[in-house]
């Protein structure tokens, strides 16, 4: 009885532990540099591209159909500025929370409703939705410095 415990229990570890081997990485040429995966950032300057928006206001926006051209700023500290080119709008900033949800990355304006945001494979454009709640989609471009 022990000692058909003991070749159970042997089995189990062995089948737990061998049964899934990590990924083969391709071997490099000799000379060859690999270049690794960059982790995504969405800190940083952005520029807005345009707005899909919901309701009677359903439409594109755009800084040529609005006059506006918005500067987002995301800072690692966690905070944010809004910066607007429209006469007399004011800038908007504050604190910057981001978090995962069961279904994507999410992040939050101050005490404002969080959206779900999402980087572009190259990492230069930062799309911010809000039509989980049927609200508008904000696209950005990386500001190139």
């Amino acid at each position: 009885m022990k000692k058909v415990f003991i070749l159970s229990m042997f089995s189990v570890f062995a089948l737990v532990t061998f049964s899934e081997k990590p990924p083969k990485l391709p071997k490099p040429k000799k000379g060859q540099w690999i270049e690794t995966a960059k982790p995504k950032s969405i800190y940083g300057e952005w520029e807005w591209i345009e707005t899909d928006c919901c309701g009677i206001r359903h439409g594109i926006s755009t800084p040529l159909s609005t006059g506006d051209n918005i500067a987002l700023e995301l800072k690692s500290d966690n905070t944010f500025m809004e910066i607007h080119t429209k006469v007399n709008a004011l800038p908007r900033s504050g604190i910057l929370s981001l978090s995962k949800s069961d279904v994507s990355d999410m992040i939050q304006f101050n005490d404002e409703r969080p959206a779900r945001y999402f980087l572009s494979d190259n990492n230069d454009t930062l799309t911010i939705s809000w039509k989980y709640l049927e609200l508008q989609t904000e696209k950005y471009t990386r500001t190139k410095k």
